[in-house]
């Protein structure tokens, strides 16, 4: 099994995530994770938004829209229309943040923070294997927090390697004989099932 990575600006917009496609053809067949981070930027457009919504400062609703409008505008690029469920699949992942937005911040801001935050890569994994299923790459989406398990620190978990090794033996074995696994990088969940990040640049895990 190979473990590749792609970075924020690996996926940036739409020619990169092509790219990504042309790179792994020169795989089919092979056994491989691949790890995707955030499209470029997008973790910071999520701090800012976590930001302005933490403060209060009414501004939360109209970042959101500007990042799910360059989000939009790649998927465009992509597919040919609008009727590729990989449209649904991101609304579904957006609205996410949209619940949370509708009620006023209860929570410690690095909690928010990780739950706002980490969509950024479910967003990018998502677009790039509907792209890699489009151009028959066989791939399964992985929820990596199925794998990934920490503490309870939020913005900068430790992770728990015993844990983490049994689910890692569990759940990506079985699916690897599938084709490839497209998962996140940053990201872990804890025994209670929150999400938690862990740290910037933490998808080097």
């Amino acid at each position: 099994m190979k473990v590749f990575k792609f970075g924020g600006a690996s996926v940036k917009d739409a020619e990169a995530v092509r790219n990504i496609g042309s790179i792994l053809t020169n795989y089919k067949g092979e056994d491989l994770v691949i790890v995707i981070s955030a499209m470029g930027k997008t973790t910071n457009a999520l701090e800012a938004i976590t930001e302005a919504y933490f403060n209060r400062t009414g501004e939360a609703g109209a970042l959101l829209k500007v990042l799910k409008e360059k989000h939009y505008a790649i998927l465009d690029e992509l597919f040919e229309n609008r009727s590729a469920s990989i449209y649904a699949d991101l609304n579904d992942t957006f609205v996410e943040i949209d619940w949370i937005l509708e009620d006023e911040p209860a929570e410690t801001y690095d909690y928010l923070y990780d739950q706002i935050v980490s969509i950024g890569e479910f967003l990018s994994t998502k677009i790039v294997s509907a792209y890699l299923q489009k151009i028959d790459l066989p791939n399964t989406w992985l929820d990596v927090r199925d794998c990934i398990k920490t503490d309870n620190t939020y913005r900068e978990a430790e992770v728990d390697w015993a844990l983490t090794t049994v689910a890692i033996s569990k759940v990506v074995t079985p699916l690897i004989q599938n084709g490839f696994v497209i998962t996140q990088g940053f990201l872990g969940c804890t025994s209670e099932n929150f999400t938690t990040t862990l740290g910037r640049e933490g998808s080097d895990y």
